[in-house]
């Protein structure tokens, strides 16, 4: 069972192998994954060039809006940046059937990898517009060595 954290998740950047940024697969004219909101607008702010990176290594496996699961950067360890795929097209809700999948292939990345440290922003909640009861279950499945983040509540600031 993952371990749950409330709080900024970038404040584990430091500490974590594998910092998970829930993505779309909408590539644009340019090339560039769409990052526009959440987590991945950060990413996208904080490390510039991650879009055109991520929107190059999605259109080489899946094409835009076809379904990857999880990426996890071909230079990992030294970059700990991955995605784990909540939807096809930006625009859309969260999809519980890639949840799951993406799910599933973590699973599969944390028996490989049993002491990487994983952090992930609680997929499908917030800008995918999931009800939080309806992806726990999904996730549940995933190994202690992952922690799942969310941000309080607008009127409370303090980590669990």
């Amino acid at each position: 069972m993952p371990i749950f954290k409330t709080g900024n998740m970038w404040t584990a950047f430091d500490e974590t192998a594998l910092l998970l940024l829930t993505t779309n697969s909408t590539i644009k004219q340019n090339g560039a994954l769409v990052m526009g909101r959440g987590i991945a607008r950060q990413a996208r702010d904080r490390f510039p060039g991650l879009d055109a990176a991520l929107g190059k290594r999605i259109k080489n496996v899946c094409g835009s809006q076809g379904q990857y699961g999880l990426l996890v950067s071909p230079r990992w360890p030294k970059a700990k940046l991955g995605v784990f795929q909540v939807k096809q097209h930006y625009s859309q809700s969260a999809s519980l059937e890639l949840i799951q999948q993406s799910t599933t292939a973590l699973c599969v990345w944390c028996a490989e990898h049993p002491n990487a440290r994983i952090a992930l922003n609680f997929p499908g909640i917030g800008n995918g517009r999931l009800r939080r009861e309806d992806v726990l279950p999904i996730i549940m499945q995933l190994p202690d060595q992952v922690t799942i983040w969310e941000y309080p509540p607008a009127d409370k600031e303090t980590a669990r």
